[in-house]
């Protein structure tokens, strides 16, 4: 047992930490240039090939999807949430997951509440925020969930309000008219709320902790240009602000993994050295 700081001066004895959040927290393309990932592999490339036996063809693609979740084990080995525990001494379960929204990182709190994965006595979790214009979506066709190959799955994804760049022109076009970055914003600040009344709800000691941009009200409404005054139910950001800064880890909520990167990776995560280092500081911030 480790005895670390919470919240408001408490102090809590776990020996365990359990993360949630997106690539930043997973430590995707840590492992690229030992392992390449198997999912940047073209459709076209992993279909059945001409004169391909249908035994080899299944067998190429359960190798790969064997490559892909031994890829994430390992990369997840090396994140920082595995630095932090290093410095605290306790054990790290690390649930992350590429691309996850507040949405689905609430979705599997829930589910490991349900399945009793937590002891609420002795480990606590630790959520990294990831950013606004990320949703969980359902899909019913599926090439709607880039391949993972379950029709119906629930999948978080990144809808770019930029359609250039999401490559769904038509989709994006049609989307940006009907939601704006203030229905994000307000839509991910009742996220945070609902994963803190489930956690206190069900005993579960949670910890938030910035990732990708700080948790500021200000920085979102200048870097989206998001107008936080006028628009109707605004009042409840302030409000809401308030109560999430009570779960956040204290001196971290300008101060982020994504300001703390030494070098980028190709695909822009942090290196690994940046998760190292990070690792130790959030480490050193629970510490005693």
């Amino acid at each position: 047992m480790r005895r670390i700081k919470y919240h408001g001066g408490e102090q809590i004895e776990v020996d365990a930490l359990h993360f949630y959040g997106c690539s930043y927290v997973a430590g995707q393309e840590l492992l690229d240039s030992e392992i390449p990932d198997p999912m940047q592999i073209s459709d076209k490339e992993m279909s059945l090939q001409p004169g391909e036996k249908q035994a080899d063809y299944y067998r190429r693609r359960l190798q790969r999807e064997l490559q892909w979740i031994k890829k994430i084990k390992l990369e997840k080995q090396q994140a920082w949430p595995a630095h932090m525990c290093e410095v605290l001494k306790v054990m790290c379960f690390n649930h992350a997951s590429h691309g996850s929204s507040m949405t689905q990182m609430k979705a599997n709190i829930v589910q490991h509440i349900m399945e009793d994965k937590y002891d609420k006595e002795t480990e606590a979790i630790v959520v990294g925020l990831t950013a606004i214009d990320r949703e969980m979506v359902w899909a019913s066709e599926e090439n709607q969930v880039h391949g993972s190959g379950k029709i119906g799955v629930a999948r978080s994804m990144v809808v770019a309000l930029n359609y250039e760049r999401a490559g769904y022109q038509d989709f994006s076009r049609t989307y940006i008219q009907l939601k704006t970055d203030f229905h994000n914003l307000w839509n991910y600040m009742h996220e945070l709320w609902n994963i803190i009344n489930i956690c206190e709800m069900n005993g579960v000691r949670v910890y938030f902790v910035p990732m990708l941009y700080p948790f500021n009200l200000t920085w979102y409404s200048k870097s989206y240009d998001i107008d936080i005054i006028n628009p109707e139910y605004h009042e409840q950001l302030q409000f809401l602000e308030s109560k999430i800064d009570k779960y956040v880890l204290e001196g971290m909520k300008v101060d982020p993994l994504g300001a703390n990167i030494i070098s980028h990776l190709p695909r822009g995560h942090p290196c690994a050295e940046s998760h190292k280092r990070y690792g130790v500081k959030v480490g050193n911030k629970l510490a005693l």
